[in-house]
């Protein structure tokens, strides 16, 4: 670890490249395409029950099980539901939208298993990333990732989308809790080696990964792939080919 610390102009959103020392990751819809993966994974799973559903709808209702309409992850986390009960409600979300009867109890097991195996085939990083973590290997930076799901899940989502790269990952579970705790992104820095003010954060949630990697001092950076968040934040990516851009001042 060097004896750099963070700078940062309010203005602008630039960083000195001698003044970061590292990048940390979060890995849903910022390094993997998980929305599109989980959208073709619904459509499939979904095919036979949604076939008299109009297209508009079916497409509709599989963006609102993407999306989490059902706010059931959040509870997952909170700990009031376990993994299948979040994935269980958000199935009957989904059928009661397209006005139908959701599968019975003792199918939605088997429903979740098959879609997993499929969302997982379907996992794939976004065509940015290894461009981007190209660079910030030039530049001698280090990376790696942390994330609100359990850590052997994500590295096994990592390996399956040919990210085994990153080898610093820092999932809820270990952490202790899950952003925007600051536990996490600190546990981030220490597997890096990093300090905390000279490390950024880039995420895709403005209060998980922005606000949470703000408050526990790192720099956090929002990556809006769609352009949807309201921000007044300079420190706005549309993608991650800019983001060395930003590190180095450009």
């Amino acid at each position: 670890m060097n004896n750099a610390t963070h700078a940062l102009n309010p203005t602008h959103g630039v960083f000195s490249v001698a003044r970061v020392e590292g990048v940390l990751f979060d890995i849903d819809d910022t390094l993997v395409d998980l929305n599109a993966a989980s959208i073709q994974g619904f459509h499939h799973l979904t095919a036979e029950d949604f076939r008299e559903v109009p297209e508009s709808t079916r497409e509709h209702v599989a963006r609102d099980y993407a999306d989490d309409g059902a706010g059931a992850y959040e509870r997952y986390m909170a700990g009031e539901l376990t993994f299948l009960g979040q994935r269980a409600e958000r199935i009957r979300r989904a059928y009661a939208l397209a006005g139908l009867e959701s599968p019975p109890p003792e199918a939605l097991g088997s429903w979740s298993a098959r879609y997993e195996d499929m969302v997982q085939e379907l996992w794939a990083p976004f065509p940015d990333v290894h461009d981007c973590l190209d660079a910030l290997d030039a530049l001698s930076i280090s990376y790696g990732a942390v994330s609100n799901n359990v850590e052997s899940y994500q590295r096994n989502k990592l390996r399956l989308a040919g990210l085994e790269r990153i080898q610093v990952l820092v999932g809820s579970d270990t952490a202790g809790a899950p952003k925007p705790d600051p536990r996490p992104f600190h546990a981030g820095c220490t597997l890096l080696g990093t300090d905390i003010a000279a490390t950024l954060y880039v995420g895709d949630n403005p209060v998980h990964d922005v606000q949470g990697a703000n408050a526990a001092g790192l720099r956090g950076i929002l990556l809006d792939r769609a352009a949807d968040h309201k921000s007044d934040s300079a420190e706005i990516l549309q993608n991650l080919g800019s983001l060395v851009s930003i590190i180095r001042g450009n």
